[in-house]
Parts: structure tokens; sequence; C-alpha cells
């Protein structure tokens, strides 16, 4: 098969969350034989992998990302009435032209456009000619946006600008994946929420492989004298910020008091200002915005948290966490879509004094926090094999082009 993939980042080794599993589902249906393309949008602090790709995978084009003026984003994000504002923030003519002339001249046999949002690029391109087309749900906007206005404590801009666009959002959205061939997603959940919105969709659940050998290759036990929590992410991103700015906000003051020499890493790009004035005055605390490899991070932690509230779809980030044999503690919504067990392989709790208990219960017991982390990583080990997860997305992208042709055909 001739694959190509749309993405709205470079997706590369040392990439963290969706965009690491882009990069291996590429690297893997490469090994398997498969041409495989990416055109991406592309800030400028990833394009050092641009070369490494093009040399390793058969086509690779970037588009650079062009940040929009105000007045841009008002008119269309509030007043277009074609795209969501989600939708305007990835939009690019010259990126719809690249990938129409891409699909014909290497006559592409299949398109995955990773993430929803980059799912605009195979609806309603009027520069793409017949090719099958496949959406890669990483979480439901729709569901997102709806936790954005019901959850208590978020910006009420967020909650406004929200409000102003989510019907619009999901008229669009299901649209859109009612025009592709199929839709993947990475859990059983996210799969049963879009059926909600649309029965007929056909849609199968792919989930995230893990690599555990990579993630623990070069692995050194942890020198600090003292305990340390972590937690990774793309901050600009809406949902992590909240997650970073509660935690600092509503559970570190409870966790400082009982662990004096507790420290605590945010480790990932988008730190801004909100975030450091938030941690300026606990000087335990340590925000680190440019890192290449989580590795030595994940060893140095004794506690990885993951404090989400906002937001759907699997984080990946936990997996990885786990594969490491780190324990995790984190909220019901940022364990969605995973076989969690309280008390079992990881901890689960939503409210800041139990979130802090949680923790506290780890940092106390280190037999209990062993027994934590070994547990997570066997799941890991079992159900998120990484040649178990692309030996299934290849028969369903195989599936798609069969039953496309028979149906044409018939």
């Amino acid at each position: 098969m001739k694959i190509l993939f749309i993405t709205n980042r470079l997706p590369h080794a040392d990439v963290v969350g969706g965009h690491r599993l882009i990069y291996q589902r590429m690297e893997q249906l490469k090994a398997c034989g498969h041409w495989v393309g990416l055109i991406a949008l592309v800030m400028d602090e990833n394009r050092q992998h641009l070369n490494t790709l093009q040399k390793q995978f058969d086509h690779v084009a970037a588009i650079p990302y062009i940040p929009r003026p105000f007045s841009h984003r008002l008119l269309n994000d509030y007043l277009n009435p074609v795209l969501p504002a989600i939708f305007w923030k990835n939009h690019s003519i010259e990126m719809k032209k690249m990938i129409g002339q891409t699909v014909h001249e290497q006559r592409c046999d299949l398109l995955i456009a990773e993430f929803s949002e980059m799912g605009q690029y195979l609806y309603r391109n009027p520069y793409l000619s017949a090719v099958h087309k496949i959406v890669s749900c990483h979480r439901c906007l729709s569901d997102t946006f709806k936790k954005y206005i019901a959850t208590p404590g978020v910006p009420p801009s967020i909650r406004l600008k929200s409000a102003l666009q989510i019907e619009r959002l999901i008229k669009y959205e299901f649209e859109m994946y009612n025009a592709m061939d199929h839709i993947l997603t990475l859990t059983p959940e996210d799969r049963f929420n879009l059926l909600h919105h649309a029965p007929q969709l056909p849609i199968s659940v792919v989930p995230p492989g893990i690599d555990t050998e990579t993630l623990n290759a070069g692995a050194t036990p942890s020198t600090l004298p003292h305990s340390q929590l972590l937690m990774c992410g793309y901050f600009s991103d809406k949902s992590n910020r909240d997650a970073a700015l509660w935690f600092i906000r509503s559970i570190w003051p409870l966790l400082a008091k009982r662990h004096p020499n507790l420290t605590c890493q945010f480790v990932g790009r988008g730190i801004g200002n909100e975030m450091k004035q938030a941690a300026i005055k606990y000087p335990a605390i340590e925000l680190i915005s440019e890192v290449d490899d989580l590795r030595p991070y994940r060893k140095q932690a004794t506690v990885f948290i993951n404090p989400m509230r906002l937001g759907s779809g699997l984080r990946i980030k936990i997996l990885e966490a786990m594969a490491t044999g780190l324990p995790v503690v984190s909220t019901s919504l940022g364990a969605a879509g995973l076989p969690a067990q309280n008390g079992i392989n990881c901890f689960i709790n939503d409210t800041p004094e139990g979130f802090a208990d949680s923790i506290s219960w780890l940092l106390n017991d280190t037999s209990l926090a062993t027994q934590i982390g070994q547990a997570a990583q066997q799941l890991v080990a079992t159900q998120y094999s990484a040649n178990t997860t692309i030996r299934e997305l290849e028969r369903i992208l195989k599936d798609t082009i069969t039953v496309q042709h028979q149906q044409v055909s018939s």
C-alpha cells in the first residue's frame, strides 16, 4: 500500500504523546514493506527533525505554520459559518494543494489524517482526487469542548469561546467523519462516544502500541536524595495547561506541607506566563520547556502525575510512564480508556485532597510504589504491544481499500 499521513506537527522519535504514536505507526508500516509518506504543518522548533524524516520515509513535505493575526482569528473563529475555530487554527490552502498534488503524482492508495482537526484536508478538498480516506481520531473534539463548558474552574474566556462554537463544531465534525471511508479511535470508549453521535460510522479501535524497549533503553536508577513528581505534555494545549494549574494551585500546597523535601517537574513545550506565575512562589516546582528525551526525567521521578480535568481520548503519556514502571496518580478522566484498576496498577482520585493522599501513600510506602509500578508495567506489556497493534492497523487499512474496491466493482 501507498499510505500518506497528514499531521499538524512533525512526528519523530523524541516527541511525546500522540505525535510519537504517529511516528511509530509510520516507522512500523514502513518496516512492513509499505510506501509511507508525510505532509505536516511545521513550527520552527521542530524543523530540525525534517531532514531525518526525509531520509527515513518515501516522501516527506512540510508546510510552514503561520500564526494568524488577531483580527483574522476573531472574524473566522467565531463569525465564519464554514469552519469551527479549532479547524481554522490548522487551516492552510497551501497544504490542501500539496496533498492533492502528492496524491496525484505518487498515486497514493490511502490518506490518514492524524487528529480530527486535520480531517479537513480530506473533506471538501477541491484539489484532492479520488482516494481512500481515514481520520485517526485521538479525541472527539465535540466532547472535549463540552467538557470545557461544563467543568468548574475553567477560565470564563475558554468556556465562552467553547459555547459560541459548540453547535457548529458538532455539525462540522460529524459531517466530516461521515465523508470518510473509515475512522480510527484509540479506545473502545472513544468509539462508543462517536457512535452515540453518529451510529452509522465505520469505526475501529487501534490502541497505541508502546515500544517498551526504546522507552527503557539506557535507563539508570534515580540518584536523587529526595522524592520527585513528574508531569509531561504540551502545555499550550488547554487540557494540559488546566491540569498543571489545578495541581499547582490546589494540590501542591497540600503536598508541600506533608513532604517539605518533595520536588515537582513539569516538562514540555508551551509553558506560558500563567503557569510561570502560578509556580513562582514554590521553589520546589521546576518548569522545563525544551527537552529532546524524556527518559532521564522519568527515571529521576518517583511518581508520575496526570491531573487532567478536560479533554477526551487516551493519554499516551500515562502508558509510557507505566511502561517504565513509574507509579501513576491520575484523575478518572486522565485514566479514561485504560483498563486502570485503582490501587492495583495506579491510583485514581478527582479531589485535591484525595489526589494528594494517593501521592503521599506512594511516597511513604516504597513497597507499594514498586508493586503499583510493576503491575502497570505488566499491563502495558500484555495489552499494548507495538507488534500487536501495528498488525491490527495494517489489517484495517487493507480491509478499507478492499471493501471500497468491492463496492465499486459491484
